[in-house]
């Protein structure tokens, strides 16, 4: 099976590695609304492109219940009735930024009723965004290392080798800020050198999790709402 045409989107790298760049962009960019609610539009764009994206390979959402049970699943379709004036047949050739200078477009946002969910948050949205599309891609192909030799799942492979290697700067960013870290004090002749941050979870539940979280708001996205329905 193909992969996505769409492409998570990529960590820049800065060159002070010194600097919490989490807190000093958040620190910058507050400084002006405007600046952060670009960014919500931003992956607002992104993931209608991945909605359309996954409404061309007739992609379903699953919906599970206990223990991962599949009760049912939802296939993925953009209502172009909402999306009318977003000019949904360009998407895939323009980019964000050449997108949303056409006045038209930006005023969709101000004018036209498409408001973001109060509490969304930019670097999360790009982390579960990038999450989802590593996951589709590598799960559909045949992704595979020596760890699959009778040892590992594809699955767990694939959840592994996300976290620890094609998404771990996301993760890296926003572990100070997770609920589910275990955070504990790093101790040095009886004074407090730094914190050590641990995920509660095992891996695989936390990559599955973006996966599931994405796939609602991938849904959505599709009906004009985002991040996800309230």
């Amino acid at each position: 099976m193909e992969e996505l045409k769409v492409k998570p989107i990529p960590t820049r790298n800065w060159k002070d590695k010194n600097v919490d760049l989490v807190v000093e962009r958040d620190k910058d960019r507050k400084k002006s609304q405007e600046s952060v609610d670009k960014r919500i539009y931003y992956m607002w764009f992104n993931y209608l492109k991945l909605c359309l994206n996954l409404e061309e390979i007739n992609y379903s959402v699953e919906k599970n219940g206990a223990k991962g049970k599949v009760l049912g699943e939802t296939g993925v379709k953009v209502n172009r009735k909402i999306y009318k004036d977003w000019d949904l047949n360009d998407l895939y050739t323009m980019n964000f930024k050449k997108w949303y200078k056409d006045p038209k477009h930006k005023n969709l946002f101000t004018e036209g009723g498409f408001k973001p969910q109060s509490g969304a948050r930019y670097y999360s949205l790009v982390k579960r965004y990038n999450v989802f599309i590593e996951y589709y891609n590598k799960m559909e192909s045949d992704y595979c290392d020596d760890r699959e030799e009778g040892r590992y799942s594809k699955e767990n492979v694939v959840c592994s080798d996300i976290f620890q290697k094609y998404q771990k700067k996301k993760f890296d960013q926003l572990k100070k800020k997770d609920p589910q870290m275990n955070i504990k004090d790093l101790m040095k002749d009886g004074k407090l050198v730094g914190k050590e941050y641990q995920y509660k979870n095992e891996v695989n539940t936390l990559i599955k999790k973006d996966v599931k979280i994405c796939g609602r708001e991938i849904l959505s996205c599709c009906q004009g709402e985002f991040p996800k329905s309230v």
